[in-house]
C-alpha cells in the first residue's frame, strides 16, 4: 500500500525539495514498515503528511497503527482517511478502510468490555479482600478482648486465692494464739487446783474442807476448760494452716470452704 501510495503520488514535486522531501520520508515509512517497525512508520508517514497532505497517507497511518497494536489511534486515522478522501479516492481503498475501521471499532469496544470486566473482578476481588481483611482484624481485636479479660480473671483469681491463703494463715495463727493462751489458762488453774487440794488435805474441820474441795473443783473445772479448749483450737489452727506456700498459677489445692462448715477445690489459672 506505501508503494501505492508513492506511485499516486506527484512525486515529481516531491523530488525538488531533497533528502527530507515527503517522497522521501514515505520511502523511509515504506522501509520501517517492512522492517515490523509499525510505530516508527507511523511517525514517519505523519511528517510526510504534515509536508504535504494526502488522504492515502492517512490510510498507511492507520495501518502502521493497526499493526502496532494501537487500534484507537489507527481507528482516527481510518475515520480522517475516511472523511478526507474524496470521489476520485479508490474504491477498494474506501471499502478496505471501512472493513478496518468497523473492525477496530469491534476490537476496542471489545477491550473495553474485557477491561470493564477486569476492573469489576478486580474491585470485587479488592472487597473482598478488605472484607477479610476486616474480619480478621476484628477477629484478632476479639482474640485481643478475650485474652485481656482472661487475664483479668486470672488475675482476680490469683488475688482471691493469695487472699485466701492469708486468711487461712492470719486465722491459723489467732487459733494458735487462743491454743497457746488456754493451754497457759489451764496450767495455771490446775497449779491453783493442786493448791487447794494440798489445803483440803491439810484442812481439820470439816467446813474448811468443803471450802477446799468446792476451791479444788471449780479450779481443776477452769483447768480442764482451758486445756480443752487449747486443744481444739490447736486442732482447728492444724487443719486451717496453710500445708503449702502461696498459690501460683495452675495450681490445685484442697482448701477450708471461706464461710460454713466443709471443704472445696481452690483453683488459680
Amino acid at each position: 500500500m506505501l508503494t501505492l501510495v508513492l506511485l499516486l503520488l506527484p512525486t515529481g514535486a516531491w523530488a525538488q525539495k531533497g533528502a527530507k522531501n515527503p517522497a522521501a520520508l514515505v520511502k523511509e515509512g515504506e522501509r520501517l514498515f517492512g522492517a515490523r517497525k509499525y510505530r516508527e512508520s507511523a511517525e514517519v508517514l505523519k511528517k510526510a503528511y504534515d509536508a504535504q497532505p494526502d488522504a492515502r497517507l492517512l490510510y498507511n497511518i492507520a495501518r502502521a497503527y493497526e499493526q502496532a497494536g494501537d487500534l484507537r489511534e489507527a481507528l482516527s486515522y481510518y475515520d480522517q482517511f475516511i472523511k478526507n478522501s474524496d470521489s476520485d479516492m479508490d474504491p477498494l481503498l474506501m471499502k478496505r478502510a471501512h472493513s478496518a475501521a468497523e473492525r477496530a471499532r469491534v476490537l476496542i469496544e471489545k477491550e473495553e468490555q474485557a477491561s470493564a470486566t477486569a476492573e469489576a473482578e478486580r474491585k470485587r476481588l479488592q472487597e473482598e479482600a478488605d472484607t477479610a481483611k476486616r474480619k480478621a482484624e476484628e477477629e484478632q481485636a476479639a482474640a485481643r478482648r478475650a485474652e485481656e479479660l482472661a487475664r483479668q480473671q486470672q488475675q482476680a483469681e490469683q488475688d482471691r486465692a493469695m487472699a485466701s491463703y492469708r486468711r487461712s494463715r492470719v486465722a491459723a495463727f489467732a487459733l494458735g494464739g487462743v491454743s497457746v493462751a488456754s493451754v497457759g489458762a489451764g496450767i495455771f488453774f490446775g497449779l491453783q487446783a493442786s493448791d487447794a487440794r494440798k489445803t483440803f488435805d491439810e484442812a481439820s474441820s470439816l467446813e474448811a474442807k468443803e471450802t477446799a474441795a468446792d476451791d479444788t473443783r471449780g479450779k481443776a473445772l477452769l483447768a480442764d476448760v482451758g486445756f480443752g479448749v487449747g486443744l481444739a483450737a490447736a486442732i482447728g489452727a492444724i487443719i486451717i494452716f496453710p500445708k503449702e506456700g502461696p498459690p501460683v498459677e495452675g495450681e490445685v489445692r484442697m482448701t477450708l470452704a471461706p464461710k460454713g462448715l466443709g471443704a472445696g477445690m481452690e483453683v488459680s489459672f
